[in-house]
């Protein structure tokens, strides 16, 4: 087995050579991630904005919109995962000493059945793990001091005569500070179940798209099979990416600043926020999304014997 320094190199000179350049198509799989945001984002500030009395005409108009936007919202949330997908068989195509093309990028979507049923596998043993952590860190945090914060801040709100709008009318920055201690436990548990579960399965989208086998329960099978006894080893790769995840990380937190910020201040502030995070992002997944994508694919490939394709059944 390389080491992930070695791993690392030859990823690097492997994406030297394909014609188009990985980076080119690292941005356009960016580009239309981040204009399915702007769009949707669009949307959502326009319907925000009061609208003038007119009847049942301005309000078909707005239903309309309403609709549209919730329509587009799920349709991303769909389509998302697909499309994340086609950018990992590229890194396949890399990882091996192909050339991948921008129309590669729909791989996913061509092989959506057994990638559908895989996703679904995957949500089916999530399910339990976020049960099971919210269930504990709640536990936890209410019968141990941790939650005394809290409880002070929740206290007054028993005497109120609407304590919902009383509760509505709290300060983010004083009611995130009361439940920071049940986020950070809960993170800590959930964080530990993944790694121990979760980790396993791993290699499945790859064993999918690289057309190992159609089964998404083969793939999983197959994955658990392919990690066993390697789960840490999987984790130390994950965290020798830690300043790209660290990087990614920070951009989703800035979405969050303006939450703390005055109401008069805090459209100015979203605006700028939300533009900086979708600048940041297409700039780390441009340069660096290629490399990353592509050192997960030569793990694989260094993991996995050559296999024929197996069953197309569930």
């Amino acid at each position: 087995m390389k080491s992930f320094s070695q791993i690392k190199q030859q990823a690097q000179k492997a994406l030297e050579s394909p014609q188009p350049a990985p980076g080119r198509v690292a941005a356009i799989h960016t580009a239309v991630i981040v204009g399915a945001a702007v769009i949707l984002t669009a949307l959502q500030f326009l319907l925000s904005l009061p609208t003038p009395a007119g009847g049942l005409s301005n309000m078909g108009a707005s239903a309309f919109w309403e609709t549209l936007q919730t329509l587009l919202s799920l349709a991303n949330s769909l389509l998302l995962p697909f499309w994340q997908a086609g950018l990992v068989f590229c890194a396949i195509l890399w990882a091996g000493g192909q050339s991948a093309r921008p129309r590669q990028l729909t791989q996913g979507f061509r092989r959506w059945g057994p990638l559908l049923r895989l996703y679904l596998l995957k949500g089916i043993l999530l399910l339990p793990l976020l049960m099971v952590s919210g269930y504990v860190s709640s536990f936890l945090f209410l019968l141990t001091p941790l939650s005394r914060n809290l409880m002070g801040i929740l206290e007054p709100l028993a005497s109120a005569e609407d304590p919902l709008t009383a509760l509505s009318q709290l300060p983010t920055a004083q009611l995130f500070g009361g439940l920071l201690p049940l986020f950070v436990i809960m993170g800590i548990l959930m964080c530990a179940l993944f790694v121990a579960v979760m980790y396993r399965c791993r290699l499945a989208d790859y064993l999918i798209l690289s057309g190992v086998t159609n089964s998404a329960l083969l793939a999983l099978g197959l994955s658990r099979q392919i990690l066993k006894g390697y789960v840490m080893e999987m984790l130390r790769l994950d965290l020798s990416f830690w300043w790209f995840y660290g990087a990614s990380l920070a951009l989703n937190l800035l979405m969050l600043l303006p939450a703390f910020a005055l109401p008069v201040s805090r459209t100015a502030l979203s605006l700028v926020c939300y533009g900086v995070y979708l600048a940041g992002t297409f700039l780390l997944y441009w340069k660096a999304r290629a490399q990353v994508e592509t050192v997960y694919a030569l793990y694989f490939l260094e993991k996995t014997p050559p296999m024929p394709e197996n069953s197309q059944n569930f």
